[in-house]
């Protein structure tokens, strides 16, 4: 994958989040930066998709589909919130979508590859040529108008941060620019044929969708990569389609206690919540900020009052809750839907550095960052569940530098040099020790401590002999849908939650299909 795919995998992501009214995301580690709803600059090179936004010109209304079971009678997908049920009933034309865009993103690169080839250079050499050497450098001006414009969505308590921030994104929204009008020449110049509908139902792997110069591009290639993007955004529609049902149910619940009671559902509502809902102090308010003042841009005095009505709602809600719960006590409920699985993603595991039995059956793949406290955090972790799974599984360890930390690029430049001399986790074991410092001498530094040829060391941290080794994990890493940090496969299925019990569930399910597979004896 080349930076081109990169440019075109913000898009699909711009596409999973796009359209959920009622998104709730849960985040974990850290994240590449992201300026939301930027109020005057929008990349131009990407097309929007094809579908509007407003999702009922998506898909027509379905037949209603069973959710649950209450006390025998079943609630559908017409008793939920209709908003929900219009955005869920979108999700497979969504998908279908982005199925679509990744097959441009595909047309793109190979027709990038095809020119490359022309000229007898690379596609990154090309790419730097046409693209990455006509990026200009934001002015003060420039910067200081868009921190103005999108002043409420940027987080300015780090003005060093936020300036670094915004320059990567006036220059990301430079390059999108820059690389959507070499597309549109390269599409004039090579032949580009759509053979099959991508979309089709049931095409085998082995179809080939659309040719670029001769070069096939196939359906089981579009469809590995679109695993993530519909992972995410089937989830998502789970998680809604449950939260809406979650309300119908206990609204249910308390209509059928009203009547045993013999009084209005208003009355218990008004007894057990809006009687009992108390506004915060003002000493819970101050707690509250400086608790999250590392968040809230803002003084005390300009947010007192909505951090107030969010307390009073939490309030809220936890006795809504806890209303929820006790109704739900001796209610005979049976869920009709579940989760979406993980998929099982083809994660590679390049030429990057290894540690455990190279023949274990199962394999965890880590992308990380050297900066990121989340990835410090994870590994004693990681050390704790090889020691215990030896030889049983083994860690390969991938570059994920995010944007927001300065020196992460270049650590794992250093980590790249570090493995060429054999002692690559010895010395990432520093780098996580010693976030703090991580500065091209002090990289230097650890080098001497472990004893590392330093004249190597230094040629190839210095030369950026590693720079297109860690592009390339960035890039593979944002095709399999990462944007934070850690992000952690097992036998290529995603870890979704950073603890040792969630490991050790997807290692011993890994373990329990290897034990279940057919042996296939030597001859």
């Amino acid at each position: 994958m080349n930076t081109v795919q990169t440019l075109f995998i913000v898009l699909l992501l711009f596409f999973v989040a796009g359209g959920s009214f009622a998104q709730t995301t849960r985040r974990r580690g850290a994240r590449r930066p992201v300026v939301s709803n930027p109020a005057t600059t929008q990349p131009i090179s990407q097309p929007e998709p094809t579908p509007s936004t407003t999702t009922s010109a998506i898909a027509p209304p379905r037949a209603p589909v069973p959710l649950a079971s209450v006390n025998g009678q079943i609630v559908t997908t017409a008793d939920i919130d209709p908003r929900v049920r219009v955005e869920v009933e979108a999700v497979e034309a969504r998908i279908d979508e982005a199925r679509r865009q990744l097959l441009e993103l595909q047309i793109n690169t190979l027709l990038l590859e095809s020119e490359a080839g022309k000229r007898k250079m690379t596609s990154q050499q090309f790419y730097d040529l046409e693209v990455a050497r006509k990026i200009t450098e934001p002015t003060a001006t420039e910067i200081n108008k868009f921190v103005e414009d999108n002043r409420d969505q940027i987080d300015q308590s780090d003005p060093a941060a936020m300036r670094q921030q915004v320059v990567a994104f006036l220059k990301s929204d430079r390059e999108a620019r820059i690389s959507g009008e070499l597309v549109k020449r390269l599409r004039a110049s090579n032949p580009v044929v759509n053979v099959a509908n991508a979309n089709a139902p049931g095409l085998a792997p082995s179809v080939v969708v659309a040719t670029v110069a001769g070069r096939p591009i196939t359906a089981g290639t579009i469809n590995e990569r679109l695993k993530p993007i519909a992972y995410k955004l089937r989830l998502n529609g789970y998680t809604l389609t449950k939260q809406a049902m979650d309300l119908t149910i206990s609204d249910l619940l308390l209509l059928a206690e009203a009547n045993r009671r013999n009084v209005p559902p208003e009355e218990i509502v008004r007894k057990e919540i809006s009687e009992k809902v108390r506004a915060p102090t003002e000493a819970e308010i101050a707690k509250f900020y400086a608790d999250n003042k590392a968040r809230i841009p803002r003084q005390l005095a300009a947010v007192s009052s909505q951090i107030a009505s969010y307390l009073l709602e939490q309030d809220r809600q936890r006795l809504e809750q806890a209303l929820s719960e006790r109704l739900r006590k001796g209610a005979d409920i049976r869920l009709l839907i579940s989760e979406p699985p993980v998929p099982v993603q083809s994660i590679s595991v390049d030429d990057d550095p290894v540690r455990g039995d190279a023949n274990a059956p199962v394999t965890i793949v880590e992308f990380t960052d050297f900066q990121c406290s989340s990835c410090a955090a994870m590994q004693p972790i990681l050390d704790e569940v090889l020691k215990s799974y030896e030889p049983k599984v083994k860690l390969v360890v991938r570059d994920f530098p995010l944007a927001t930390h300065a020196n992460a690029r270049k650590a794992a430049e250093a980590a790249n040099a570090a493995h060429a001399q054999g002692k690559f986790f010895e010395y990432t074991a520093l780098l996580l020790k010693r976030q703090n410092a991580l500065d091209v001498p002090s990289l230097k530094k650890y080098a001497s401590e472990l004893g590392l040829d330093r004249v190597r060391f230094d040629a190839a941290l210095d030369g950026g002999k590693y720079a297109a080794e860690v592009k390339h994990d960035i890039d593979d890493g944002e095709l399999y849908g990462i944007d934070s940090t850690p992000a952690i496969f097992v036998n290529g299925m995603a870890l979704r939650e950073m603890s040792v019990e969630a490991l050790r569930a997807l290692i011993d399910r890994g373990l329990a299909s290897a034990n279940s597979s057919p042996k296939v004896s030597a001859r």
